[in-house]
């Protein structure tokens, strides 16, 4: 069945179905795009007690959230171990997780964990996997494992494994075909939206990396990676905007780039956000502030940035008297990142937890075809199912689960969802 028919067959009035579209659901869905945390949790209580296993991961992922009222881990891990029993790739790569982050970790049950979910074709697990082998967490680095898993997400269209494959090429960077192919990697993870990967194609036409130098072209990437909330490209944008690089002087610019870099954490986004307070570079001159963000940057990870923070505060030492550097210190502990947006769970839909026939099975619960658990399980009651969707929309009734019809259903149930498809995420966290 050509793709072309089976999205028209998406904007065919349905026929009634049988029974009820689920209402529990819907009313959780509803819930959680409303933030009434509790209220979803007692909607799919039930649902998820009764074995559908895409609620058992929305469970879990309540429980994570803390937004119940509480982090629950122990809860969270429940509820994804049940969706696991069932092979939900998206359950499966979450217990990884679980099991990487415990206070003993177990790397040899997260690799199986993550092993099964990623020749279940599931993109994250496989880019997950190839960070574990990349990184030898178990053992000693594998890097031909590594890459031969995050080709698998990449060609599935994963920018996150995109961007690893861009990042192990441009390593070589004696080698131009590499360059070259970082490149290319780059560009697909850059138009997809990855902000890091913008970043980073931007650092390779601003040095002439594998392609000729185009300043011009690497600020508008840096100042988009920068827009997206990337700190290290903000301060990238900042040093490009003080020294005119691609783009005319802007002083106000950079000291603007150089406090956002700041305010979000990074290190050298501070030392140079104080250099322009220090010395009044696009900002009134400050250097009592100069000196708090100077200590923020002492006080944090990279040693590099620790080091050239300390050594610009002795020097600021000798303009600031004892009075000036305690109200500085004082100053530091004020000091706030950006705040934070207000937090708010976004659940991907049941059609990107990697599992085709539990996506299939609660869209035909939805749309009225189904009355049965969503289990993974493609057996007659389903098939018979997809037939009936399939013969009441004028397809083949082949009784067959694909991604094209998977991406037909779901089009479906997204008017019972979200009308307006506002609060619908569509992808994997």
């Amino acid at each position: 069945m050509p793709i072309a028919r089976l999205f028209l067959a998406a904007c065919l009035v349905l026929a009634a179905p049988a029974w009820p579209e689920d209402p529990g659901f819907i009313a959780g869905w509803q819930a959680v795009t409303e933030r009434r945390y509790a209220d979803a949790y007692t909607a799919w209580a039930q649902s998820a007690a009764n074995g559908d296993v895409d609620v058992q991961y929305y469970l879990a992922r309540l429980h994570e959230s803390g937004l119940l009222g509480a982090v629950d881990i122990e809860s969270a891990i429940d509820w994804h171990r049940e969706a696991a029993h069932r092979n939900l790739p998206a359950a499966l790569v979450a217990l990884s997780h679980h099991m990487l982050k415990a206070e003993q970790p177990d790397t040899a049950a997260a690799i199986d964990l993550l092993t099964r979910a990623a020749n279940l074709d599931f993109p994250r697990a496989q880019q997950s996997l190839a960070s574990l082998y990349e990184r030898g967490v178990h053992g000693a680095p594998q890097p031909n494992l590594a890459i031969h898993w995050y080709h698998l997400a990449a060609r599935q269209g994963l920018p996150e494994a995109q961007y690893s494959l861009a990042r192990l090429s441009a390593a070589d960077t004696g080698n131009r075909a590499s360059l070259e192919q970082a490149l290319a990697w780059y560009h697909q993870a850059s138009a997809a939206g990855l902000a890091e990967a913008d970043n980073n194609l931007a650092h390779m036409y601003e040095e002439g990396l594998g392609v000729a130098r185009d300043p011009e072209r690497a600020v508008a990437l840096y100042r988009r990676a920068a827009d997206k909330g990337l700190a290290v490209a903000q301060n990238n944008l900042g040093i490009m905007l003080q020294y005119g690089r691609g783009t005319p002087v802007d002083l106000a610019g950079a000291a603007a780039a150089y406090r956002a870099a700041a305010r979000a954490g990074h290190p050298f986004g501070q030392i140079s956000f104080a250099t322009c307070l220090a010395n009044g570079t696009g900002v009134d001159r400050n250097p009592v502030e100069a000196y708090a963000w100077l200590v923020e940057a002492a006080r944090g990870h990279d040693s590099n940035a620790r080091k050239a923070a300390r050594e610009f505060m002795n020097s600021l030492d000798r303009v600031l008297d004892s009075t000036d550097r305690r109200r500085a210190i004082l100053r530091a502990s004020r000091l706030a990142r950006a705040p934070a947006e207000e937090t708010h769970l976004r659940l991907p839909l049941p059609g990107s937890l990697g599992a085709p026939v539990v996506a299939a099975q609660r869209y035909l619960v939805l749309l009225g075809y189904l009355d049965g658990a969503v289990d993974n399980i493609a057996g007659p009651v389903t098939r018979a199912s997809i037939k009936a969707f399939q013969n009441s929309n004028g397809l083949e009734a082949d009784g067959v689960i694909s991604n094209e019809l998977v991406t037909v259903l779901e089009n479906a149930a997204m008017i019972l969802l979200s009308p307006d498809t506002g609060g619908v995420n569509r992808a994997t966290y």
